[in-house]
């Protein structure tokens, strides 16, 4: 009886360019580990530590102590911001990716009319804008100044997600869509029944986009929310107000451990975001080669 005869598998061997390329990639993904995990190591440290201790404190805790978490999950503008924020960004997560989705849509189609002029409106209102002054001027009008849903308005449009959905739409077969129309499947139940379906790597992923940009967005926050109107700041507002503050009428503890409570309000913000990753992470890394090949 004979017996099959195992082949080793062909390698190929690597050109000295290819080596030195690869350890290049090593050593660059190293130093960007380094860049993040460090700093981290650092926030998480401070905000267990006893601030008497800051002096001396690197990537290792001293003076061990869940003093500053517990000051700020018992402080209510911290819980009011965190509610704020996280209000902010599902409303804002629902309402973006729902509206860029459906006006990428029939953008994906040759036969929309105008499709070459509202495409390049879209991009004109990407790369150039109007100015600070005009947004703040219509928030006034509209009476939203100082209140969270001024952030809302102006966080909605994501021209980035809606060329994103547009790549992915202009992908899907046609024949899928044309069956469901001789089904007598009217224009939302092909949206929300058919294409929705079949394209959720690329909402995975600019949701998640969408989640991480509000949630740590501060940039509306400051310019129609004041310092008066606090209760209305989301929690990046709040974080960098905190950061910023200079405020003299601190007590002992908290001038000795604000450090402490800085980094510990940092650590529990990052929270959602690192609960949610490993959720949507298969979706985004599908997502992200979505358009990349043609064919």
């Amino acid at each position: 009886m004979l017996h099959a005869v195992r082949k080793k598998p062909m390698r190929i061997k690597s050109s000295p360019g290819d080596i030195v390329f690869d350890v290049i990639k090593i050593a660059v993904l190293a130093l960007f580990v380094i860049i993040i995990v460090f700093p981290m190591l650092n926030v998480l440290s401070l905000s267990v530590s006893n601030g008497v201790y800051n002096a001396n404190i690197t990537f290792f805790p001293r003076g061990w102590t869940f003093a500053s978490l517990k000051y700020v999950l018992t402080d209510s503008a911290f819980i009011r911001s965190f509610l704020n924020s996280l209000m902010l960004t599902v409303v804002v997560t629902l309402a973006s990716n729902i509206f860029m989705s459906m006006a990428a849509y029939p953008l994906s189609k040759e036969d929309c009319p105008c499709k070459k002029g509202i495409m390049m409106f879209f991009v004109i209102v990407m790369l150039f804008s109007a100015g600070i002054l005009p947004g703040y001027l219509l928030m006034r009008a509209l009476k939203l100044t100082n209140t969270i849903w001024s952030v809302v308005l102006v966080s909605i449009t994501n021209v980035y997600n809606l060329l994103l959905f547009k790549t992915n739409f202009e992908g899907l077969p046609s024949e899928v869509e044309e069956a469901a129309r001789i089904d007598g499947a009217s224009s939302i139940q092909l949206f929300f029944r058919i294409v929705v379906p079949l394209s959720l790597p690329i909402f995975a992923s600019c949701i998640f986009f969408t989640i991480v940009g509000t949630w740590n967005s501060y940039g509306g926050a400051v310019m129609y929310i004041d310092s008066a109107h606090a209760k209305a700041q989301p929690l990046a507002l709040y974080l960098y107000r905190l950061l910023t503050s200079t405020d003299s009428s601190m007590d002992s503890w908290m001038i000795t451990n604000k450090s402490n409570v800085q980094a510990a309000t940092i650590l529990i913000s990052l929270i959602p975001i690192l609960l949610i990753y490993p959720y949507v992470i298969k979706y985004i890394k599908s997502g992200l080669t979505i358009g990349s090949v043609k064919g």
